[in-house]
């Protein structure tokens, strides 16, 4: 409907610009033949030259407003490309095999909130590297390194941020606020650890504040 109505439009215009343009050349030869009292041969001349010239400006400005509206549409492409693809990537984390592992994550954390503060990471570490706990510990690094994933996408541009902060903008808080002294002990080991998840629940905080 809307593609209808920009036909409409464009074609009104393009009349509209024919009638203005047969009337400035038959006022230029007007002009130009009775008021400047030109032979009919420069008179003719001259407004051709004057018309032709008005008419390359005019093509000019027409494929101008052209370039924009195609600019346009091709963002506005760009952007429902970029949305659809944010809410499939998205959507791996409400697959039955995520939903598991969350489930787990959720328990340990529950489990071991006491030890996930300050100064009692050891017992933490300890906990998730027993054997018997194994299926923690994975869901712990799955988690967290697909919201790194996730995290990465968005800052580099690949992600809509605004769709990702309104899927997951409390989950990653709330889950960055639980592990943060975890997060900080994995990063006294390796700095790169979960950097991107880390920068952007900080910037989703800092934006919220403001």
């Amino acid at each position: 409907m809307e593609n209808f109505f920009n036909k409409k439009y464009s074609i009104k215009l393009i009349w509209l610009i024919t009638i203005v343009f047969i009337i400035i050349a038959a006022g230029t030869f007007i002009f130009l033949y009775y008021i400047q009292e030109c032979n009919s041969k420069d008179s003719f001349d001259y407004t051709s030259k004057f018309t032709l010239t008005l008419l390359a400006l005019l093509t000019l400005l027409y494929h101008l407003h052209n370039l924009e509206n195609q600019i346009r549409t091709q963002q506005k492409s760009n952007q429902q490309n970029l949305a659809k693809y944010t809410y499939d990537i998205c959507s791996d984390f409400r697959k039955p095999m995520m939903m598991d592992i969350n489930e787990d994550l959720r328990y340990l954390i529950k489990l071991q909130e006491q030890n996930l503060e300050k100064g009692k990471i050891d017992s933490f570490i300890s906990f998730i590297e027993n054997p018997d706990n194994k299926k923690y510990r994975q869901s712990l690094i799955v988690t967290l390194n697909y919201f790194e994933s996730i995290s990465a996408m968005v800052l580099a541009g690949d992600l809509d941020n605004e769709i990702v902060k309104r899927l997951f903008g409390k989950l990653f808080g709330r889950y960055y606020n639980k592990l943060k002294h975890y997060i900080d002990f994995r990063q006294d080991e390796s700095n790169r650890s979960w950097i991107n998840f880390e920068k952007l629940v900080k910037k989703w905080f800092k934006d919220s504040e403001e």
